[in-house]
């Protein structure tokens, strides 16, 4: 699909990755991140794409991805950032002060752009290198390098402000 073609179905592509993201138990916000992501996934396919109704397949499907991820990164969030997690001590005050801590890490997780949650989360949890990262997101490397020192200054800055 040439560059012309893309544009020309881009409205409704995103149309339709925007109602499958609405499908699912997310927030407004949340169904048009999903859809910006799969407008950005489906322009670096979009020379593998040979038919409008190949391309109405792959922006339902990457919708469909987006969310469940999107839904399970919710459920899963503070278990996979806690790296020392702390036996629960006998005074409660720490052990609040802990759960506080943790919930707000969550919480900012959470409001991370997509992406640079997922670059971050390939890195330091799942130890991926830059290039590996690279090629399940479909970017350059450099991106990556880019995304993932965003999203660390970005937690460290409200991290300093706290």
């Amino acid at each position: 699909m040439t560059d012309n073609e893309f544009t020309d179905i881009a409205t409704e592509l995103r149309e339709l990755a925007l109602k499958k993201g609405r499908g699912y138990p997310l927030a407004t916000d949340d169904a048009d991140d999903i859809a910006q992501e799969t407008m950005l996934r489906l322009w670096a396919l979009r020379r593998k794409v040979n038919s409008l109704r190949h391309a109405r397949g792959l922006a339902v499907c990457i919708a469909a991805h987006l969310a469940i991820d999107r839904l399970r990164r919710r459920r899963t969030v503070s278990d996979d950032f806690i790296v020392n997690e702390q036996p629960s001590s006998n005074d409660p005050e720490t052990d609040l002060e802990l759960k506080v801590n943790d919930e707000w890490l969550e919480k900012e997780l959470s409001r991370l752009p997509s992406t640079e949650y997922q670059v971050l989360h390939l890195r330091q949890v799942e130890g991926k290198t830059n290039e590996e990262i690279a090629s399940i997101i479909g970017i350059t490397p450099q991106s990556v390098a880019t995304l993932l020192s965003r999203a660390r200054r970005k937690l460290m800055e409200k991290i300093k402000r706290r």
